[in-house]
């Protein structure tokens, strides 16, 4: 696959994500003032449990993904379209089970689980029921939209999703004009997501036309659920790793100190969205070359290496340098006296994270998702208790010390697996082998720089060391070629008159 397919591709997936936020940021302080406190901390903890029906996927939407695009690459489309058709109807039957399951302790959690005013109870419970209602079209999606990776057409799908990602924002603030009910902001949610799945459906058909014709066949689903039970452990797994950390501050420091640590974790962990834009380009595309293109399997998972790199590096370096700025001029207060060297390890492990996010999307695309799972399973039983030892030794900078080692080291080991498994892919490593020892040097001394002239001296001169060796050993001789000439052009059609 083209450099440029993986960076057009991640293109559309960040707009896709980015675009509505703008949105979001307007709309948000009505919905408050039109919901009250109470009700917009229903609908934000009730938003948030949606991805908990992903659970009852059993990781069949990843596996969906990797298999379909194995088959479309080696023609063998109609049998791709009836695998598809039974993804989504068993998906969709598990959606149906965990939306009941979800249903019948909705009344014990509202009554019981929730602190809110007893008015409030009966319109919360029936804009849950609303919600669950809505679990079968969540797990249809998330079986189409692997379809639609498989066939790389993300452009389509974020023209489908920036529109009706506003409308989750935009609908319930009118609805809410005349109908001034939690209920009726969950109805229009839900019809939102109506829309997106009569959407999905129609991209489906128009770049699987096959479907037309697909016949489910269970048969189909044996090899799915192998590794599709694997990757529901790493996703069971993968929120108790990420939020360990801050149930662990508040048990041996105090649940106060935990805002100083997740404060700033919020702020680097929402670069997350640039690594899932590309390994959700990269993923399928690595599932479907590596049994018969080795030459593009390397190309491509060391484009999707230097493009998560070059996309973070920026980003972490402004957090790493001006972490006490940047905090004092949000939130202010004595967060930058608390939280700043906790942001500035948070950046490091975020760039490694993200570079990790590649090489575990490779392991799951070559089909070993078991020692994803057991890598993580293991990572729990080292991690806790280096978490406790660093925690009792520098206090909650400990936890963002742990955090950024854990994802170095889950970098590096994953790296290494892959090379295990894919001999060739030693190639990539040692393009991509210079350019993360620099961001490592780089980020690193980062963190012991403070004042503004010494900090704007280190950023300018570690990016232009950073991007000089990613140019240079990062990218080859044909890829600087074509980058040069795309430049060229660029500056010539702009020095034309109008």
């Amino acid at each position: 696959m083209p450099t440029w397919h993986i960076v057009s591709n991640s293109g559309w997936n960040i707009l896709g994500r980015v675009g509505p936020i703008g949105v979001a940021l307007l709309v948000t302080p009505r919905l408050i003032t039109h919901l009250g406190l109470a009700r917009w901390g229903v609908m934000t903890i009730a938003l948030t449990l949606v991805g908990t029906f992903g659970i009852f996927d059993f990781g069949l939407g990843r596996a969906l993904t990797r298999a379909v695009a194995e088959r479309v690459t080696e023609g063998r489309h109609q049998e791709s379209a009836d695998l598809t058709m039974t993804g989504i109807l068993t998906l969709s039957v598990l959606g149906i089970i965990g939306g009941l399951v979800a249903a019948l302790g909705v009344v014990a959690w509202v009554q019981h689980g929730l602190k809110i005013p007893d008015s409030l109870r009966p319109e919360t419970t029936w804009a849950m029921w609303v919600l669950c209602a809505t679990a079968p079209l969540v797990m249809a999606n998330a079986a189409m939209w692997g379809v639609i990776s498989a066939y790389q057409a993300f452009r389509a799908a974020n023209l489908i999703n920036i529109p009706i990602s506003i409308g989750y924002y935009v609908a319930p603030l009118l609805i809410l004009l005349v109908w001034n009910s939690l209920v009726g902001v969950m109805i229009t949610l839900a019809l939102c997501r109506v829309a997106m799945t009569i959407a999905y459906a129609w991209l489906c058909l128009r770049v699987m036309p096959q479907l037309r014709t697909a016949r489910p066949a269970i048969s189909l689903l044996r090899p799915l659920f192998r590794i599709g039970g694997w990757m529901t452990v790493s996703n069971l797994m993968f929120p108790i790793l990420s939020y360990m950390d801050r149930f662990m501050i508040a048990s041996v420091i105090s649940s106060a100190a935990t805002s100083y640590y997740t404060t700033p974790f919020d702020v680097v962990a929402r670069l997350s969205l640039i690594t899932n834009a590309v390994t959700g380009t990269a993923f399928p595309a690595m599932a479907s070359l590596w049994r018969h293109d080795s030459a593009g399997t390397i190309q491509l998972y060391r484009t999707s290496v230097l493009t998560v790199a070059a996309l973070l590096f920026p980003f972490c370096l402004v957090s790493t340098l001006f972490g006490r700025e940047i905090l004092a001029m949000w939130v202010g207060g004595d967060f930058p006296e608390h939280s700043t060297m906790i942001m500035k390890f948070l950046s490091i492990g975020v760039f490694f994270f993200g570079v990790d996010g590649v090489a575990a999307g490779f392991l799951d695309g070559i089909g070993r998702p078991d020692f994803n799972a057991v890598l993580s399973v293991i990572e729990f039983a080292v991690y806790a208790p280096l978490l406790l030892l660093l925690l009792h030794l520098f206090g909650v900078d400990g936890a963002a010390i742990a955090w950024a080692g854990r994802s170095l080291l889950d970098c590096v080991i994953r790296i290494r697996l892959g090379i295990r498994f894919y001999p060739p892919l030693a190639d990539a490593v040692r393009h991509i082998l210079p350019m993360s020892a620099v961001a490592l040097v780089t980020l690193g001394a980062a963190i012991f720089q403070d004042g503004i002239v010494i900090t704007g001296v280190s950023f300018v001169l570690s990016s232009i060391l950073f991007y000089a060796i990613l140019w240079t050993r990062g990218l080859s001789a044909a890829e600087r070629a074509s980058a040069l000439s795309l430049l060229k052009r660029a500056g010539m059609s702009r020095s034309r008159p109008a």
